[in-house]
């Protein structure tokens, strides 16, 4: 396959799995992200430079970003949220970060392959990005020409990043006033 092909099934396979995704859950969690009082966010891997990047966008929107494992993270307690991503719901350490934030009080939203994972049971609010996962073989879901987790970790950052489209837009923001909040050390 040449470039323009394989740009061309990417981009299918993108839209197709996004395009499961329901307005009312994006809707659900811009509330909780408004709703919290402060945000952490925690995923691993490649899921976890999305994840970085959505804690970014949330920071240029004014909003109290965490993302765990900096050491520059607070403790997490009652009135926030942890928005953790994960593809195969069960990566220890975003198990054992969403048990410890619910025995704290703290609500969770997970973005994850499935909703019958450890995370998905462990969260209040789940939306589901439906690809396979070589972690949990036999997984019913969308199958990729891409490496490994690309789909999902490509969904991921583009899922969130609408996300902060509409949290935009509730907040009554551009990209002008949220560049007031850009990094101006670098």
């Amino acid at each position: 396959m040449n470039f323009k092909e394989t740009l061309e099934k990417v981009l299918d396979e993108i839209s197709s799995i996004l395009s499961g995704v329901t307005d009312e859950s994006v809707e659900s969690l811009a509330l909780k992200i408004l709703g919290a009082e402060r945000i952490f966010l925690f995923a691993m891997g490649r899921s976890g430079l999305a994840i970085k990047a959505f804690a970014m966008r949330l920071m240029h929107l004014g909003l109290k970003v965490h993302v765990v494992g900096e050491i520059s993270t607070p403790s997490i307690g009652e009135g926030d949220l942890l928005i953790v991503g994960t593809g195969s719901g069960e990566t220890p350490s975003v198990v054992l970060n969403c048990r410890k934030a619910r025995e704290l009080g703290a609500e969770i939203a997970a973005i994850t392959a499935s909703i019958e994972s450890s995370v998905g049971r462990l969260s209040g609010l789940v939306i589901i990005i439906p690809t396979k996962t070589l972690k949990v073989p036999g997984r019913e879901g969308i199958s990729s020409i891409q490496p490994m987790g690309n789909l999902f970790e490509q969904s991921l950052l583009i899922l969130t990043d609408i996300v902060v489209m509409r949290l935009m837009e509730k907040l009554g923001m551009d990209s002008k006033e949220m560049f007031k909040n850009h990094a101006n050390l670098e």
